[in-house]
């Protein structure tokens, strides 16, 4: 039979009457890690805690539970005729008696503060002594002078008090030096002391974290219970090694895990799931408050219909996605916190949604929706030890063979440089999590990439890097520009020169762009002769063709180089207004544009 039992934080007193049928309490024990399952950010660590001895109510003391545990995440369930009844969770000082070399050091550390202190009123002693012959030395000036004005002056009685003045300064001055060599003398005698000190006593007194386990015992049979914890400190990200042949008929990938692990106890070969859920052991689902609403002055929301709703939304969107997963790990009064904070979260939301103007609006439909990714477990084979350290650690998931098919990408307007890419078929693994990814061309390191998130059989592109044997650049031919009634036409016309010095022929996706007008009613754009006809592949027809990028998928013969060189020719045409000129789009237009560039990579990486 098995039980399971929550902890409940902050519980110090049982009933009278239920602590009385409970044993005196026994010595910690430890138990065995035995299972680990590793998120994103944080563990659930499943201990093994053998229970001996007959049968009847037993306190059983977990001991040394890591210093990253989530105190309101504990639970148990226990095997072999024993059943759980509550499990809590406790933190107590303990400490060591001090040992005689400690007893020593506070001595000699009293004694040195004890001549620090001399030390120091003597030095307020001389302080005052000179201010003193400062004083006199002032009197006598003053009361020389009027003698002098009298013609009384006394220069006997003047020079001995002189004489004196600077015999008693030059006194006090050299056992000023003297105290002060001294005080810096104890000052490093009382440091290394301390120091000493601090030595010995390091780790003498501490916090330790232990989870009181109330169970029946139904018989003198050996049973376990199997206490389950979440700790920070703890988590894992993906990271790759792409590996291809000359033939790039098949690339190797290679699924790592980078995991840090400082969650104060060291995991020897346990059983380690990896995840890229979160722990969720809170039982209720979070609850729905009321959207309330009321009226305000319309002057102090004239500006809120665009950007600052836009902002104020995805600020919301991110506050609900980490209370969400504060929701599902705490229980009792922190879960219902975290649940409220995700409807504070959704009212903002949902009052962007009521404020937003028409564009604001548009910009808050496309954005993506708050989720948690895909959720996906990979259970590592054999025994794992991961050992709490400051260092980052590497376990293998996977180790695959992908079908793929190279081919060159050439863009002139921003790189004479040749790249290669791969499009590769997930047919192996049920998600490839996105990640950072070192590339390999025939055992030869060329690059680093990012690797989207990929589930199993979907299409993606991964770079390899570029290819010294193939150039391409972009040159402008002549421009021509005229006055039609109220417009002002421009023609331009390039040439795309691509060199091979390959001795194979090679397929190239050549990439170029044109004008791509916000305001269409004013301005025009007309694509006119080509000496190659645009690719049809539907992916580019669908998201770049529209937007005015160009892209041709053309075969360049083995040594075409210099005279040889594969040429395509081009030219459009653009129509505005002559009393207006062309710009290009307004800083703070730039941020919109950048995110529009990115999706753009993102679906053309991923199809």
């Amino acid at each position: 039979m098995k039980c399971t039992a929550w902890a409940w934080v902050g519980v110090a007193v049982l009933a009278v009457g239920e602590a009385a049928a409970w044993a005196a309490e026994p010595a910690g024990v430890r138990g065995a890690v035995e299972a680990v399952t590793l998120y994103r950010g944080e563990a659930l660590v499943t201990r093994s805690v053998p229970v001996e001895g007959a049968g009847g109510r037993v306190e059983l003391v977990v001991a040394d539970l890591p210093q990253e545990v989530v105190a309101d995440s504990l639970f148990a369930e226990g095997t072999g005729g024993i059943e759980v009844r509550a499990v809590r969770f406790r933190q107590r000082a303990v400490g060591q008696e001090p040992r005689e070399e400690v007893r020593k050091l506070d001595q000699e550390r009293e004694l040195l503060l004890e001549r620090t202190a001399a030390n120091k009123k003597r030095q307020d002693l001389i302080a005052q002594r000179l201010a003193y012959l400062s004083k006199l030395e002032e009197f006598t000036a003053v009361t020389a002078k009027a003698d002098l004005a009298k013609g009384v002056l006394n220069y006997d009685a003047l020079e001995k008090t002189s004489q004196y003045s600077f015999k008693q300064r030059e006194s006090a001055l050299e056992e000023a030096l003297k105290l002060e060599a001294e005080a810096r003398e104890l000052a490093k005698q009382l440091s290394l002391v301390e120091r000493r000190r601090q030595e010995l006593t390091t780790g003498a007194g501490r916090t330790v974290s232990e989870a009181l386990v109330f169970l029946d015992k139904r018989g003198a049979e050996k049973g376990a219970v199997r206490l389950s914890y979440v700790v920070k400190q703890a988590g894992w990200a993906p990271a790759y090694n792409f590996r291809s042949a000359k033939d790039g008929k098949s690339i190797r990938v290679e699924y790592n895990a980078i995991v840090h692990q400082m969650s104060g106890e060291d995991w020897t070969g346990v059983s380690l799931t990896l995840s890229t859920a979160s722990p969720t052991i809170a039982a209720n689902g979070p609850g729905l408050a009321p959207f309330r609403v009321s009226l305000a002055q319309a002057a102090g929301q004239a500006a809120a219909g665009g950007k600052d709703v836009v902002t104020k939304f995805k600020q919301a969107q991110t506050r609900l996605k980490e209370f969400a997963s504060r929701q599902q790990v705490l229980a009792s009064e922190s879960g219902y916190e975290a649940n409220w904070e995700m409807n504070k979260a959704v009212n903002d939301g949902q009052w962007a949604e009521l404020a937003a103007d028409r564009e604001a609006l548009s910009t808050l439909r496309s954005a993506p929706a708050a989720s948690e990714g895909p959720s996906t477990s990979y259970a590592l084979t054999g025994p794992v030890s991961l050992a709490s350290r400051a260092d980052q650690q590497m376990l293998r998931i996977a180790d695959v063979e992908l079908p793929s098919r190279f081919y060159h990408v050439a863009t002139p307007l921003l790189t004479s440089y040749v790249y290669r890419e791969a499009e590769l078929t997930n047919n192996a693994v049920e998600v490839l999590l996105g990640g950072p990814v070192s590339v390999y061309l025939d055992g030869r390191f060329v690059g680093r990439g990012e690797l989207p998130t990929v589930a199993r059989g979907e299409t993606f592109v991964m770079g390899f890097g570029t290819d010294p044997q193939l150039r391409v650049r972009r040159e402008m031919l002549p421009k021509t520009e005229a006055i039609q009634g109220a417009n002002r036409e421009i023609t331009m016309a390039y040439r795309l020169v691509l060199e091979n010095y390959k001795d194979a022929a090679v397929k190239v996706r050549l990439f170029d762009r044109i004008p791509h007008p916000e305001n269409k009613a004013q301005i025009r754009v007309t694509l006119g002769k080509m000496t190659e006809k645009l690719s049809t592949d539907p992916l580019y027809l669908r998201l770049e063709e529209p937007k005015g990028i160009l892209r041709w998928d053309v075969d360049v013969p083995a040594a075409a180089a210099g005279e040889k060189a594969k040429i395509l020719e081009y030219d459009y045409k653009i129509e505005f207004p002559h009393t207006l000129d062309i710009s290009t789009p307004a800083p703070a237009a730039m941020p919109d544009l950048q995110q529009e560039f990115k999706e753009m990579q993102m679906r053309r990486l991923l199809h």
